[in-house]
């Protein structure tokens, strides 16, 4: 039973719960240590914090604090190989022309949980050599997002609680 293209999609995407992104009216932003460090991204993001000149300091109006805003865990792309494709291209596409009419049962009968220790191995080869190079994908989605009250978190004076 084939897995359709978005079931094969969304197992590519990890959520990473150790970083959080505010979200509003379509943006996100980078993914932050904390809520209260999301939450503080977000209100420099959209310029709330306001500033004292007579006592030199930023603060935050009471509306401000009372509001809400939407923060969830980001989800980023780890590629997959697909061992099975691999294996089509060897067996199909890269054999040389002389020896494709001789070879009509190679790979042919390959066993899903060897097809399944090849998909891995490639995986992890490729994922090794994407980081080693810098390669690696830095684009993320948040998929789901709960409301944070802002003052819960961060104090009149811009200070995490």
């Amino acid at each position: 039973m084939a897995i359709s293209e978005e079931t094969r999609l969304l197992k590519m995407l990890e959520q990473d719960k150790n970083q959080y992104c505010w979200c509003f009216d379509g943006d996100a932003g980078d993914p932050q240590g904390s809520i209260e460090e999301a939450i503080d991204d977000f209100l420099n993001y959209y310029g709330h914090y306001c500033w004292d000149e007579k006592n030199n300091v930023e603060y935050l109006e009471q509306d401000v604090l009372d509001d809400y805003v939407e923060i969830g865990h980001p989800y980023k792309y780890v590629p997959e190989v697909d061992g099975e494709q691999v294996i089509w291209k060897v067996a199909d596409d890269w054999m040389d022309y002389e020896i494709i009419e001789y070879s009509d049962d190679y790979m042919r009968s390959v066993k899903k949980e060897h097809i399944d220790e090849l998909s891995d191995a490639l995986s992890k080869v490729f994922q090794a050599w994407e980081k080693e190079h810098g390669y690696e994908n830095r684009a993320f989605v948040v998929m789901e997002t709960e409301q944070y009250r802002i003052g819960d978190y961060i104090d009149s004076e811009g200070n995490y609680k």
